[in-house]
């Protein structure tokens, strides 16, 4: 029986590794970044597994390194549905999120995206946002 080779990290493992252990520099974990790992655990572990792991090391990472203050539960939430939605819907299987992000590129704007166009400011904007998943206000 032949051994098979060892398979080689990637550039999205390092990055993960590094993202789980605090050490990937907070100048480099861009929004893309973000939603790069997101893919990542989403397409390892599926929904909600991939998201509720994202989102604990999300929480360890912003303490690591000192940016508590910058979380936002339901902005986290609101993409990892999104991102969730991209993988089971349209993406063929093993797509890379640059594929998908390719078709998908709003899911990069914050300004005038998915989410800026499903949530009012304001509500983005409370302390409640921050802490608690919020699902779009009607009014």
């Amino acid at each position: 029986m032949s051994a098979q080779p060892a398979r080689q990290p990637t550039p999205v493992d390092e990055i993960l590794v590094a993202f789980e252990n605090g050490s990937l520099d907070p100048a480099r974990f861009s929004h893309r970044q973000h939603l790069s790992v997101a893919w990542s655990y989403l397409q390892r572990d599926g929904f909600p597994e991939g998201a509720l792991q994202f989102r604990r090391h999300l929480q360890n990472y912003v303490a690591k390194v000192g940016a508590e203050g910058k979380y936002h539960e339901t902005i986290t939430w609101a993409y990892l549905v999104l991102l969730n939605e991209e993988l089971c819907l349209r993406s063929p299987a093993g797509e890379s999120f640059d594929a998908m992000i390719q078709r998908r590129p709003e899911l990069l704007d914050h300004r005038n995206g998915p989410i800026a166009r499903s949530y009012r400011k304001s509500q983005l904007d409370s302390p409640e946002a921050r802490c608690v998943f919020m699902l779009p206000a009607t009014e």
